[in-house]
């Protein structure tokens, strides 16, 4: 029960494409299931109840862990709870301790989310790190200097006040360091979010299974086609599958280092042939969390200087004129947040947060919505799949009496 809730979890980030309707009818002929696809607005009791297996699948899984490691668990909740909840010497390092902690994960499984592919993705460039970005520039553009972040770094909620800001002009550099631990932390975790791939194509390979589906693909592909007749992603496909097998480091570190639809497909080539976890590993980290994310980062550090803000707005209210001084009065209620979340109750009516709260809400029950119909319909692929083995060898065995 264990491995089949492992096996479909995983097949998140390798889901075979539909097969063409030839392709179908010869499987049907062949006695072959296919599996059914459904999702929560087509079949939403089916999916709620097939989520339910799933969950409770995952439950028996967890309750086996802690049963297995029950006296290490034990130990060190009781050791974390204690420290947290005795107070004495050690508390305010504990406080601490915790809060850092808590910075880490934060960020980091912001970057997981971001790329570990369960359901569509969740853009937490777009919906955290990039406004956290824009809020840090805007602020030390305002008063020439980056105020103390309170109540402190690790659990940053607002900035203290600059009463009297000075005239002095931060350069993109300056700003660069001031947000660079939270980027690199978050560039960090979408490295990790892309070893799913990586695992999955290694032990296949490595169990003597089939190849993976998209692997015999590209390479029947190469035998049998022109490059020049095959679509652009195609040739993209082949072209980074060739460079890994030639220089696998540099390959994996540019491919990592660009927004790149086709960075599974590194993962998966890298995991079937064997390269080591540490050289894939080490170039995914510094073309995500080194070279990309500096890039990302100084676009938006550019983007949301001073100038070039007032000049973006300035243009719009000219084109606009029914947003003259709307946006103006907008963005400075945000600056006045950005020390103080106590507004007038006139100024909550409608501001940019209050907007991208709504958005990043939106996003977020879509991502969910997402991960619940892959999920389900990754189990029901991983049933069929087990039907179909099921069949083939029933006929292999009637054929041998």
């Amino acid at each position: 029960m264990g491995s089949d809730t492992y096996i479909y979890l995983n097949m998140a980030r390798t889901e075979r494409k539909d097969p063409s309707p030839k392709k179908k009818v010869e499987e049907k002929s062949n006695g072959k299931v296919e599996p059914e696809k459904i999702s929560l607005f087509t079949h939403p009791i089916k999916t709620l109840h097939i989520l339910a297996i799933v969950l409770k699948d995952l439950g028996v899984v967890g309750l086996k862990f802690l049963a297995k490691h029950f006296i290490v668990i034990t130990l060190l909740s009781t050791v974390g709870l204690t420290a947290h909840f005795v107070k004495g010497p050690h508390t305010q390092i504990v406080s601490y301790l915790e809060d850092i902690a808590f910075f880490v994960i934060w960020w980091v499984g912001l970057g997981v989310a971001s790329s570990i592919g369960f359901g569509t993705g969740l853009h937490t460039f777009v919906l955290y790190l990039g406004p956290h970005i824009a809020k840090v520039t805007m602020i030390a553009n305002e008063c020439g200097y980056l105020p103390k972040m309170l109540p402190s770094r690790w659990r940053f909620s607002l900035f203290d006040d600059c009463p009297t800001p000075t005239e002095n002009s931060l350069s993109i550099v300056d700003i660069l360091f001031m947000v660079q631990l939270e980027a690199l932390l978050w560039g960090l975790g979408t490295a990790i979010g892309e070893l799913p791939p990586y695992f999955v194509a290694r032990a296949a390979r490595l169990s003597g299974k089939d190849e993976i589906e998209e692997i015999a693909q590209l390479e029947e592909e190469m035998k049998t086609k022109n490059m020049s007749e095959l679509p652009f992603m195609e040739r993209a496909k082949i072209y980074i599958y060739k460079g890994l097998q030639k220089y696998g480091f540099l390959t994996v570190m540019l491919c990592a280092s660009i927004p790149n639809p086709l960075f599974d497909l590194a993962g998966l080539t890298c995991g079937h042939f064997l390269i080591p976890f540490r050289t894939f590993f080490t170039a995914t980290s510094l073309g995500k969390a080194v070279i990309k994310v500096h890039i990302q980062m100084l676009f938006v550090i550019f983007v949301f200087s001073k100038h070039h803000v007032e000049h973006f707005l300035a243009t719009i209210e000219a084109k606009f004129p029914f947003l003259k001084h709307g946006l103006s009065q907008m963005l400075e209620k945000e600056k006045k947040k950005l020390h103080s979340p106590q507004l007038p109750a006139e100024d909550k009516m409608l501001s940019i947060s209050g907007i991208w709260n709504l958005v990043i809400g939106g996003m977020i029950a879509f991502f969910v919505i997402s991960i619940i119909n892959t999920t389900v319909n990754n189990y029901l692929e991983h049933q069929a799949a087990k039907k179909n083995g099921k069949a083939s060898h029933d006929k292999k065995k009637s054929k041998k009496d």
